[in-house]
Protein backbone atom coordinates (compact mmCIF):
# COMPACT_ATOMS: atom_id res chain seq x y z
CA UNK A 1 0.00 0.00 0.00
CA UNK A 2 2.91 2.21 0.93
CA UNK A 3 4.84 1.54 -2.26
CA UNK A 4 1.86 2.25 -4.42
CA UNK A 5 1.45 5.76 -2.24
CA UNK A 6 5.23 6.37 -2.94
CA UNK A 7 4.97 5.11 -6.73
CA UNK A 8 2.21 7.68 -6.86
CA UNK A 9 3.23 10.96 -5.37
CA UNK A 10 6.74 10.09 -7.98
CA UNK A 11 4.75 9.90 -10.89
CA UNK A 12 2.77 13.23 -9.64
CA UNK A 13 5.75 14.95 -8.87
CA UNK A 14 7.23 13.91 -12.29
CA UNK A 15 4.08 14.81 -14.57
CA UNK A 16 3.50 18.07 -12.63
CA UNK A 17 5.55 20.21 -15.18
CA UNK A 18 3.67 18.33 -17.78
CA UNK A 19 0.10 19.31 -16.81
CA UNK A 20 0.97 22.26 -15.63
CA UNK A 21 2.32 23.45 -19.11
CA UNK A 22 -1.23 21.58 -20.29
CA UNK A 23 -3.15 23.29 -18.72
CA UNK A 24 -1.21 26.34 -18.81
CA UNK A 25 -3.89 29.66 -18.65
CA UNK A 26 -4.52 32.80 -20.37
CA UNK A 27 -2.99 35.37 -18.20
CA UNK A 28 0.10 32.74 -17.69
CA UNK A 29 0.68 32.55 -21.95
CA UNK A 30 -0.11 36.46 -22.02
CA UNK A 31 3.07 37.15 -19.85
CA UNK A 32 5.00 35.15 -21.70
CA UNK A 33 4.68 36.53 -25.02
CA UNK A 34 4.39 39.87 -24.00
CA UNK A 35 8.10 40.52 -25.03
CA UNK A 36 8.75 38.16 -27.58
CA UNK A 37 8.98 38.89 -31.57
CA UNK A 38 5.96 38.92 -34.17
CA UNK A 39 8.01 35.62 -35.53
CA UNK A 40 8.50 34.09 -31.39
CA UNK A 41 4.90 34.92 -30.83
CA UNK A 42 3.37 33.17 -33.58
CA UNK A 43 5.36 30.30 -32.74
CA UNK A 44 4.65 29.93 -29.41
CA UNK A 45 0.58 30.90 -30.66
CA UNK A 46 0.71 27.75 -32.59
CA UNK A 47 2.40 25.29 -30.38
CA UNK A 48 -0.34 26.45 -27.98
CA UNK A 49 -3.13 25.74 -30.10
CA UNK A 50 -2.05 23.03 -32.34
CA UNK A 51 -1.44 21.48 -28.82
CA UNK A 52 -4.75 22.28 -27.74
CA UNK A 53 -4.48 24.43 -25.11
CA UNK A 54 -7.36 26.03 -25.73
CA UNK A 55 -10.75 26.54 -23.82
CA UNK A 56 -12.64 23.25 -24.62
CA UNK A 57 -15.69 24.77 -25.81
CA UNK A 58 -13.92 26.03 -29.09
CA UNK A 59 -14.06 22.25 -30.08
CA UNK A 60 -17.72 22.07 -29.50
CA UNK A 61 -18.53 23.16 -33.33
CA UNK A 62 -22.02 24.63 -33.53
CA UNK A 63 -24.23 23.23 -36.66
CA UNK A 64 -25.59 26.60 -38.78
CA UNK A 65 -28.19 25.78 -41.07
CA UNK A 66 -28.97 28.38 -43.82
CA UNK A 67 -30.72 28.72 -46.95
CA UNK A 68 -28.88 29.46 -49.76
CA UNK A 69 -28.48 29.26 -53.72
CA UNK A 70 -26.08 27.96 -56.28
CA UNK A 71 -24.48 29.44 -58.76
CA UNK A 72 -27.46 28.05 -61.23
CA UNK A 73 -30.04 30.04 -58.57
CA UNK A 74 -31.24 27.03 -56.98
CA UNK A 75 -32.23 26.84 -53.53
CA UNK A 76 -29.92 25.10 -51.24
CA UNK A 77 -30.08 24.07 -47.70
CA UNK A 78 -26.84 24.53 -46.12
CA UNK A 79 -25.51 23.38 -43.08
CA UNK A 80 -22.28 24.16 -41.86
CA UNK A 81 -20.48 23.80 -38.54
CA UNK A 82 -18.49 26.54 -37.13
CA UNK A 83 -16.32 27.88 -33.19
CA UNK A 84 -18.73 29.22 -30.82
CA UNK A 85 -15.90 31.74 -30.46
CA UNK A 86 -12.28 32.85 -32.05
CA UNK A 87 -9.45 30.52 -30.96
CA UNK A 88 -8.00 31.76 -27.95
CA UNK A 89 -5.66 29.76 -25.61
CA UNK A 90 -6.68 28.95 -21.77
CA UNK A 91 -8.87 27.58 -20.02
CA UNK A 92 -12.48 28.21 -19.49
CA UNK A 93 -11.74 30.11 -16.79
CA UNK A 94 -8.61 32.17 -18.44
CA UNK A 95 -8.37 32.36 -21.56
CA UNK A 96 -7.28 34.64 -23.95
CA UNK A 97 -8.72 35.80 -27.45
CA UNK A 98 -5.23 35.48 -29.75
CA UNK A 99 -5.05 37.81 -32.70
CA UNK A 100 -2.83 36.39 -35.04
CA UNK A 101 -1.13 36.37 -38.47
CA UNK A 102 -2.55 33.94 -41.15
CA UNK A 103 -0.31 32.15 -41.98
CA UNK A 104 -0.76 30.71 -38.22
CA UNK A 105 -4.12 30.80 -38.26
CA UNK A 106 -3.64 28.72 -41.21
CA UNK A 107 -1.59 25.65 -39.71
CA UNK A 108 -4.20 25.53 -36.70
CA UNK A 109 -7.05 25.31 -38.71
CA UNK A 110 -5.61 22.48 -40.59
CA UNK A 111 -4.86 20.86 -37.61
CA UNK A 112 -8.16 21.05 -36.55
CA UNK A 113 -9.71 19.44 -39.89
CA UNK A 114 -11.27 23.12 -40.32
CA UNK A 115 -10.76 26.41 -42.49
CA UNK A 116 -11.40 29.82 -42.39
CA UNK A 117 -15.04 31.63 -43.51
CA UNK A 118 -15.23 33.48 -46.87
CA UNK A 119 -16.61 36.85 -46.23
CA UNK A 120 -19.99 35.65 -46.77
CA UNK A 121 -19.85 32.52 -44.07
CA UNK A 122 -19.17 35.63 -41.29
CA UNK A 123 -21.83 37.04 -42.21
CA UNK A 124 -24.25 34.20 -41.74
CA UNK A 125 -22.51 33.35 -38.97
CA UNK A 126 -23.53 36.66 -37.26
CA UNK A 127 -27.30 36.31 -38.52
CA UNK A 128 -27.24 33.20 -36.76
CA UNK A 129 -25.10 33.62 -33.26
CA UNK A 130 -27.03 33.72 -30.42
CA UNK A 131 -25.07 36.77 -29.13
CA UNK A 132 -24.65 39.55 -30.75
CA UNK A 133 -22.24 42.57 -29.11
CA UNK A 134 -21.31 45.84 -30.35
CA UNK A 135 -17.90 46.14 -31.06
CA UNK A 136 -15.18 47.68 -28.90
CA UNK A 137 -12.44 49.56 -30.14
CA UNK A 138 -9.36 51.18 -29.18
CA UNK A 139 -8.50 54.45 -30.56
CA UNK A 140 -4.99 54.73 -33.09
CA UNK A 141 -2.21 56.14 -31.77
CA UNK A 142 0.94 55.07 -32.92
CA UNK A 143 1.45 50.83 -33.16
CA UNK A 144 -0.34 50.82 -29.73
CA UNK A 145 -3.05 48.88 -30.70
CA UNK A 146 -0.62 46.36 -32.56
CA UNK A 147 0.94 45.70 -28.84
CA UNK A 148 0.87 42.49 -26.55
CA UNK A 149 -1.14 44.97 -23.77
CA UNK A 150 -3.90 45.71 -26.04
CA UNK A 151 -4.57 42.38 -27.62
CA UNK A 152 -4.72 41.01 -24.16
CA UNK A 153 -7.09 43.89 -22.81
CA UNK A 154 -9.38 43.59 -25.55
CA UNK A 155 -9.75 39.86 -24.71
CA UNK A 156 -10.59 40.88 -21.16
CA UNK A 157 -13.06 43.66 -22.22
CA UNK A 158 -14.81 40.77 -24.69
CA UNK A 159 -15.31 38.16 -21.70
CA UNK A 160 -16.75 41.18 -19.82
CA UNK A 161 -19.37 41.99 -22.49
CA UNK A 162 -20.17 38.14 -22.69
CA UNK A 163 -20.78 37.76 -18.66
CA UNK A 164 -22.27 41.23 -18.77
CA UNK A 165 -25.33 40.30 -21.00
CA UNK A 166 -26.13 37.52 -18.86
CA UNK A 167 -24.14 34.60 -20.71
CA UNK A 168 -21.13 32.04 -20.37
CA UNK A 169 -17.99 31.53 -21.41
CA UNK A 170 -18.64 29.17 -25.02
CA UNK A 171 -21.75 31.10 -25.84
CA UNK A 172 -22.53 31.29 -29.86
CA UNK A 173 -21.17 35.34 -29.87
CA UNK A 174 -20.31 37.37 -32.91
CA UNK A 175 -19.83 40.97 -33.42
CA UNK A 176 -16.53 41.02 -31.48
CA UNK A 177 -13.35 40.65 -33.92
CA UNK A 178 -12.42 41.49 -37.55
CA UNK A 179 -12.03 37.74 -39.42
CA UNK A 180 -9.20 36.49 -41.03
CA UNK A 181 -10.66 35.36 -44.25
CA UNK A 182 -10.27 33.63 -47.68
CA UNK A 183 -11.57 35.16 -50.79
CA UNK A 184 -10.31 35.61 -54.05
CA UNK A 185 -7.64 38.23 -52.95
CA UNK A 186 -5.40 35.29 -52.26
CA UNK A 187 -4.85 35.60 -56.15
CA UNK A 188 -4.05 39.16 -56.08
CA UNK A 189 -0.41 39.57 -57.89
CA UNK A 190 0.04 42.93 -56.14
CA UNK A 191 -0.22 41.59 -52.75
CA UNK A 192 1.24 38.13 -52.23
CA UNK A 193 2.39 38.15 -48.81
CA UNK A 194 -0.89 39.95 -47.39
CA UNK A 195 -3.89 39.16 -44.80
CA UNK A 196 -7.44 39.44 -46.04
CA UNK A 197 -9.94 40.36 -43.37
CA UNK A 198 -13.83 41.30 -43.03
CA UNK A 199 -16.28 41.78 -40.54
CA UNK A 200 -16.76 43.29 -37.04
CA UNK A 201 -19.85 43.76 -36.98
CA UNK A 202 -22.35 46.62 -35.41
CA UNK A 203 -26.03 45.93 -33.94
CA UNK A 204 -27.57 46.84 -37.23
CA UNK A 205 -25.53 43.75 -39.49
CA UNK A 206 -23.41 46.21 -40.97
CA UNK A 207 -19.72 45.35 -40.90
CA UNK A 208 -17.01 48.01 -40.08
CA UNK A 209 -14.88 46.44 -41.95
CA UNK A 210 -15.19 46.08 -46.01
CA UNK A 211 -13.17 43.31 -47.44
CA UNK A 212 -9.83 44.13 -47.72
CA UNK A 213 -6.20 42.98 -48.13
CA UNK A 214 -4.03 46.50 -47.35
CA UNK A 215 -2.25 44.87 -44.54
CA UNK A 216 1.12 42.54 -44.76
CA UNK A 217 0.78 39.27 -43.34
CA UNK A 218 3.11 40.07 -40.33
CA UNK A 219 0.14 42.98 -39.42
CA UNK A 220 -2.01 41.91 -36.01
CA UNK A 221 -4.16 44.01 -34.40
CA UNK A 222 -6.32 43.70 -31.51
CA UNK A 223 -9.53 43.41 -33.59
CA UNK A 224 -8.10 40.73 -35.76
CA UNK A 225 -10.04 37.40 -35.02
CA UNK A 226 -10.07 33.87 -36.05
CA UNK A 227 -12.92 31.78 -36.06
CA UNK A 228 -12.75 27.67 -37.71
CA UNK A 229 -15.38 26.72 -39.76
CA UNK A 230 -14.90 22.83 -39.89
CA UNK A 231 -14.05 21.16 -43.46
CA UNK A 232 -17.68 19.32 -43.25
CA UNK A 233 -20.45 20.51 -44.90
CA UNK A 234 -23.81 19.57 -45.54
CA UNK A 235 -25.66 20.46 -49.06
CA UNK A 236 -29.13 19.41 -49.03
CA UNK A 237 -28.26 16.33 -46.66
CA UNK A 238 -25.27 15.06 -49.00
CA UNK A 239 -21.70 15.49 -47.27
CA UNK A 240 -19.25 18.02 -48.73
CA UNK A 241 -16.01 19.00 -48.27
CA UNK A 242 -15.78 23.13 -47.25
CA UNK A 243 -12.99 23.90 -49.66
CA UNK A 244 -14.23 21.55 -52.72
CA UNK A 245 -17.01 23.67 -52.44
CA UNK A 246 -15.71 27.08 -52.96
CA UNK A 247 -14.01 25.51 -56.01
CA UNK A 248 -17.28 24.09 -57.68
CA UNK A 249 -18.52 25.79 -60.38
CA UNK A 250 -22.28 25.03 -59.46
CA UNK A 251 -21.96 24.76 -55.53
CA UNK A 252 -19.62 27.95 -54.61
CA UNK A 253 -22.26 30.69 -54.29
CA UNK A 254 -23.75 28.63 -51.35
CA UNK A 255 -20.66 29.72 -49.14
CA UNK A 256 -19.33 32.78 -51.22
CA UNK A 257 -20.43 36.33 -52.58
CA UNK A 258 -17.81 35.75 -55.19
CA UNK A 259 -19.28 35.32 -59.16
CA UNK A 260 -16.03 33.03 -59.55
CA UNK A 261 -15.21 29.39 -57.85
CA UNK A 262 -11.99 29.83 -55.93
CA UNK A 263 -8.58 28.47 -57.00
CA UNK A 264 -6.91 29.08 -53.69
CA UNK A 265 -8.73 28.26 -50.20
CA UNK A 266 -5.96 28.67 -47.90
CA UNK A 267 -3.22 30.97 -47.18
CA UNK A 268 -0.46 27.81 -47.13
CA UNK A 269 -1.51 27.40 -50.79
CA UNK A 270 0.59 30.00 -51.68
CA UNK A 271 4.28 29.75 -52.13
CA UNK A 272 4.79 33.52 -52.20
CA UNK A 273 3.25 33.57 -48.37
CA UNK A 274 6.01 30.76 -46.74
Amino acid sequence: MIYRFICSFLAIIAFCPLFSQMAEGGSVFYEKMRTLSFEQRETLIAQELIGRNMPRFLTDFVPVTTNQRDAAGKKRRVVIFVSPDYLSIGDEKDYFIIPMGPLTAQRVANSMDASLPTPKVVDIIYINSNLKLEPFNFIPRGNRNETPDILYDHSKIIQAQIKAAGKKPGVFVAGTKKDIVISSKLTDPARTRHVTIYGWHKKDGKPIQPVTNVHINTYVDYSHGVRLISNRVLIDGKEYRYRDVLKDSLLHTVLSYETEPFTIVSYLEKPDLL
